[in-house]
């Protein structure tokens, strides 16, 4: 039995040092995509503007004022209604948000388009709509 756990332990580290490599294989559109929505669900704007390209950044940037709005936004959904590659190499996606807006606490819902973009092979996948306009 003994030399049995012997055999095993090791075999058992290579086999979870293989899963977690599997975790950061080729998949990181789906992961960095999965990320953000996590962040939107969870009304972390400041995670989610991470995941806004750096181009797109540079012309909208967020005044106070918009910045203390979207912590008045606490999102209840996101779901991705369509996701399509497109012939350039983005990746078109439909999304419907629900979200309760704090000052009126009142449910509403809206339909975003979102385009995303990789300019390094796949790694880094960037938003290239900015975040979504409540």
């Amino acid at each position: 039995m003994r030399a049995m756990r012997k055999f095993l332990a090791p075999l058992l580290a290579l086999f979870l040092l293989m899963l977690a490599a599997c975790a950061h294989a080729p998949g990181a559109k789906v992961d960095m995509m999965a990320e953000y929505a996590n962040s939107v669900r969870w009304s972390d704007w400041d995670m989610a503007w991470r995941y806004v390209d750096p181009a797109t950044r540079t012309s909208l940037v967020l005044p106070g004022d918009e910045q203390d709005r979207l912590h008045d936004v606490k999102v209840t959904g996101y779901t991705v209604r369509t996701s399509e590659p497109q012939p350039d190499g983005t990746i078109a996606q439909t999304v419907e948000i629900h979200f309760v807006d704090q000052a009126t606490q009142v449910e509403r819902t809206i339909r975003a388009h979102e385009i995303w973009r990789t300019d390094d092979g796949g790694d880094h996948w960037w938003l290239t709509t900015g975040l979504p306009e409540f």
